[in-house]
C-alpha cells in the first residue's frame, strides 16, 4: 500500500547494504516500483537540464516543427500536445524524445531487419533558441546511464546473481565463455522530456493511459517540481500516487525485465493524470534503459538463473501481462520495438516504413 524509499548510500556500507538489498528485492518481486535517494548523480547536473525545460518547450513552433518526429525513422524528435498514444488514446501532454547520441546503421551495415532504423541521432534545438541545452542533456544522459548499471548490479546482488551478469547487454564487457549468446551492439538509451499542461477537464484527464512499461529494461523517472500525477496499480486494485520527493528517482521496470525473469522483477502498471484547471504545468524525465535490438527475451531468460526464475511460480501467482514475448514474432526485442512506436506513432511509421509494415505491426494478435 506504500512506494518503497531505498537509501543508495547504504551500498557504500557493509553493515548496511545486506539490508538494502533485502529491501530492493521485496521491493522488486512484491511491488516493482521504488523510490530511490542519494543516487550519486548530482543535483546540480539535474537542475541545469530541468531548469531549460520551459525555455525549451516555450520555443517558436517553426523550430519545434524542424524537430518533429515526422523527421526521423528512429523516432526522435518532438511530438506536440495529444500527438502520442496509450491504449489507443491521446495522451495530453507535448514532448521531445531523445537518446544516446549515436550513428545511423542501417545503410552501413547488412541489416535486414526493419528495428535497425530506430537506431540514429537525435534532433536537437537549435544553440541560439536554448543555449546550453544539448551539453546539458547529454551531461545528465551519461550520469543517468552511469546510475542504471551501477543500479543493475544491485539488482544482481539481491537476487543472488553474480554481479556483471548482464554487463554484456551494454557492451561494457564481454560475457562469460559458458554465457556467450552473441556479439551484440550496445542499446541505445531513451529520454522522454515531458510536459503536461494542466488540462480543462475536472479530473485532469489522460495523461498517460495505463499501461507497463516497453521501451526499456528499467526506468528512472525525474518528476519536476511538486506537481502530482503518476500513479501505480497495487496488488489489491488501487491506485497509489507516487508524489515527487526533492531529488529522488522513481526506478520500475520493463516489460522485457519481467519476462526474463519470468516475474521475479515485476512490470507494474502505471499512470499519469494529467494536471487539472487549477493546477501548474507538470514536467518529469524518464530515462529507458536500453537492451540490444539483436537480441531476444528467451537470450536474456538465459542469462537469469533458475532459482530466480522460478521465485514467482512457487507464490502460485504467475505474471499477469507479459504474454507479448510468449508470441515468437514479438520474443525479438527490437520486432517488439519496433511494433510499439509503430503503434504509439502511426504518422511517422507511415512515412518512413510504409503501410505494409504499419498493417503488419498494429495488426490484433
Amino acid at each position: 500500500m506504500s512506494i518503497p524509499i531505498l537509501n543508495l548510500s547504504w551500498a557504500s556500507d557493509p553493515t548496511l547494504k545486506p539490508g538494502l538489498l533485502q529491501h530492493l528485492k521485496a521491493a522488486l518481486f512484491d511491488v516493482g516500483f521504488l523510490y530511490i535517494t542519494n543516487h550519486g548523480v548530482e543535483q546540480q547536473t539535474i537542475d541545469n537540464l530541468t531548469d531549460l525545460l520551459p525555455d525549451l518547450f516555450a520555443i517558436c513552433p517553426e523550430d519545434k516543427a524542424k524537430m518533429s518526429k515526422l523527421n526521423s525513422p528512429h523516432f526522435l524528435g518532438y511530438s506536440g500536445f495529444a500527438e502520442e498514444r496509450t491504449i489507443g488514446k491521446p495522451d495530453l501532454r507535448e514532448q521531445f524524445d531523445l537518446a544516446t547520441e549515436l550513428p545511423v546503421v542501417y545503410h552501413d551495415r547488412d541489416f535486414s531487419k526493419l528495428y535497425w532504423r530506430l537506431r540514429g541521432p537525435n534532433q536537437f534545438p537549435p544553440e541560439d533558441a536554448v543555449p546550453t541545452f544539448r551539453r546539458a542533456f547529454t551531461e545528465y544522459h551519461d550520469a543517468v546511464q552511469e546510475l542504471s548499471y551501477r543500479f543493475v548490479h544491485l539488482v544482481e546482488e539481491a537476487f543472488g546473481i553474480p554481479v556483471g551478469t548482464f554487463d554484456h547487454f551494454f557492451g561494457r564487457q564481454a560475457a562469460k565463455a559458458s554465457q556467450q549468446t552473441g556479439d551484440f551492439l550496445p542499446p541505445q538509451h531513451r529520454i522522454k522530456l515531458l510536459r503536461y499542461p494542466p488540462s480543462d477537464q475536472e479530473d485532469g484527464g489522460q495523461g498517460v493511459g495505463a499501461h507497463k512499461d516497453s521501451s526499456g529494461w528499467l526506468t528512472f523517472l525525474y518528476q519536476v517540481g511538486d506537481e502530482p500525477g503518476l500513479e501505480v496499480l497495487s496488488s489489491t486494485g488501487k491506485w497509489l500516487p507516487v508524489r515527487p520527493i526533492k531529488g529522488s528517482f522513481v526506478v520500475n521496470f520493463g516489460n522485457a525485465f519481467d519476462a526474463a525473469t519470468e516475474g521475479a522483477v515485476k512490470a507494474t502498471i502505471h499512470r499519469v493524470i494529467s494536471p487539472g484547471p487549477r493546477s501548474n504545468v507538470r514536467y518529469s524525465i524518464p530515462f529507458f534503459q536500453g537492451l540490444p535490438l539483436d537480441m531476444s527475451v528467451s537470450e536474456v531468460r538465459n542469462y537469469v538463473p533458475e532459482s530466480v526464475r522460478r521465485m514467482r511460480r512457487e507464490t502460485g501467482r504467475t505474471n499477469d501481462e507479459t504474454q507479448s514475448f510468449l508470441d515468437p514474432r514479438w520474443d525479438s526485442l527490437g520486432e517488439s520495438q519496433l511494433r510499439k512506436w509503430i503503434r504509439s506513432h502511426k504518422d511517422v511509421a507511415l512515412k518512413h516504413y510504409g503501410q505494409e509494415a504499419v498493417n503488419y505491426y498494429t495488426a490484433a494478435d
